[in-house]
């Protein structure tokens, strides 16, 4: 009887033992996870830093050339035909239907409904990120972080 129950402790011991070393493998492959999004995160934030600081020099620029300051609805976007391209193979609008409402420009305030860009767009164009967008008459409009203009409109082809 005590046989039994000495190797029945020792079966039990083993069993927790290969348990514990499974659960310390699973623990150190989540630091190598946290680890890798960390590295992501401060790359990204370097990112929209840099981006912001080309944001305020294009700014400073732009008040010192003659003619004066700029107004917040002459800063558009400036979209690559690639980077447009790109934006249209991710969102496709529906044909528009019915009534037909005005056209909106580039500075023009943005009212209803806003989606978010799609991270898959916006880790390959990084100055949308943070951007919404929204569809008119088959347009696509694009609104930078914080703002409620149209930053972009990509016309429907």
């Amino acid at each position: 009887m005590l046989s039994l129950l000495v190797v029945v402790t020792c079966v039990g011991a083993a069993i927790a033992l290969g348990q514990i070393k499974s659960l310390k493998s699973d623990v150190s492959l989540l630091h190598r996870e946290v680890l890798s999004l960390r590295e992501r995160l401060a790359k990204s934030e370097q990112a929209e830093k840099a981006k912001r600081d080309l944001d305020q020099e294009e700014i400073k620029a732009e008040k010192n050339k003659p003619g004066g300051e700029i107004r917040a609805d002459q800063k558009a976007l400036n979209l690559s035909r690639e980077e447009i391209q790109l934006i249209k193979d991710y969102i496709k609008p529906a044909p528009a239907a019915g009534a037909a409402a005005a056209a909106i420009n580039v500075g023009d305030p943005v009212e209803g409904a806003m989606i978010p860009l799609p991270s898959q767009l916006t880790d390959k164009v990084p100055k949308l990120v943070g951007g919404k967008f929204t569809i008119r008459n088959g347009a696509i409009i694009i609104v930078k972080r914080d703002s409620r203009q149209a930053d972009a409109v990509l016309s429907p082809n």
